[in-house]
């Protein structure tokens, strides 16, 4: 009878660390989707003022971020994950009718 309480103490265990684990590696999973599209949103936000900007034909050549924020097209950008405010000297071109910002 002792060495059967064992086994079903042991099987216990191991489905709860089995569990854990699956568990830790889904939200992890999730995490790094949201931020991605965090980030994505981000982007597209700089890249619509951006290329608003140039087809109002108020942005000529490359363009900084700042430049942006001098024009009223956006408010300070932050990076919605790690919470720091955007370089104001980030380069932007309009080239092909497509906007290329160089993120270094």
């Amino acid at each position: 009878m002792e060495s059967r309480i064992n086994n079903i103490g042991i099987i216990s265990i191991s489905a709860c660390i089995i569990a854990l684990v699956i568990i830790i590696a889904s939200i992890a999973k999730i995490s790094d989707k949201h931020n991605e599209k965090l980030i994505y949103a981000m982007e597209s936000k700089i890249e619509y003022y951006a290329k608003r900007c140039y087809l109002e034909n108020n942005c000529v050549n490359e363009i900084t971020l700042n430049e942006l924020y001098e024009k009223k097209y956006l408010t300070e950008v932050v990076n919605p994950v790690t919470k720091e405010i955007l370089d104001g000297n980030l380069k932007i071109n309009y080239i092909d009718d497509q906007i290329i910002i160089e993120w270094n």
